[in-house]
């Protein structure tokens, strides 16, 4: 009797530990979004493995992948891939933004359900910029989104007022929409299909073949 009440709780404990470490993870997979402006929609995808994303941009006219950046913010370092030409390129990290007069974060009470995940409402407003930009914001340990964009320093709006917002550790906008001040949609960012799965860590990678472009 003492025996197998040991084993039970053996194996209680194991599982325990088990779902614990699975809850603990980041997310791992592939995400794709387009981003739409008044004059063109471009789509890309994130692959997404530890602190390694592979970003491709996907032709609208070819529909295959025509550019490629790889972020890797473990070494602090970022890399772009020309496949027509086979030629790669390091890049610099880019200063920060400035951000022009004061940015107004409000969290609303509107809850959206998109791609599987509870989506709360942010709205991030700057009246010196007359820009407004309303995001759809998922927790679902996306660790690299915040450390990816503090990298990149992407000088859009949606990125610059994204960071402008407070606990975003593990969060991923699932849909940002930005107007200006009378409501008139200038760009709308949406994810399209988000999959959890194992990344090959070559995807990481400089394929084979490729020559460093050198200025």
């Amino acid at each position: 009797m003492k025996k197998n009440l040991l084993k039970i709780v053996s194996v209680t404990a194991i599982l325990i530990a088990f779902a614990f470490s699975a809850s603990a993870q980041t997310f791992e997979g592939v995400i794709e979004f387009k981003k739409q402006s008044t004059t063109d929609t471009t789509n890309y995808i994130y692959y997404v493995k530890d602190n390694m994303v592979r970003i491709d941009e996907i032709g609208s006219k070819s529909h295959k992948v025509e550019g490629t950046f790889l972020v890797n913010m473990d070494e602090k370092t970022m890399m772009s891939l020309n496949h027509e030409r086979k030629l790669y390129m390091t890049q610099n990290n880019p200063t920060a933004p400035v951000v022009k007069g004061t940015c107004v974060v409000k969290k609303g009470q509107n809850v959206k359900n998109l791609q599987g995940y509870k989506c709360v409402e942010y709205t991030v407003t700057n009246q010196e910029e007359g820009t407004i930009i309303t995001y759809w914001i998922a927790d679902g340990k996306f660790t690299f989104f915040e450390k990816m964009l503090r990298q990149l320093n992407r000088k859009d709006k949606s990125s610059v007022y994204f960071l402008q917002i407070p606990d975003i550790k593990n969060v991923f906008p699932m849909l940002s929409v930005q107007t200006d001040l009378t409501g008139k949609e200038q760009v709308k960012l949406e994810v399209t299909k988000i999959t959890k799965k194992v990344i090959d860590p070559s995807m990481f990678e400089v394929p084979k073949g490729y020559n460093k472009f050198e200025k």
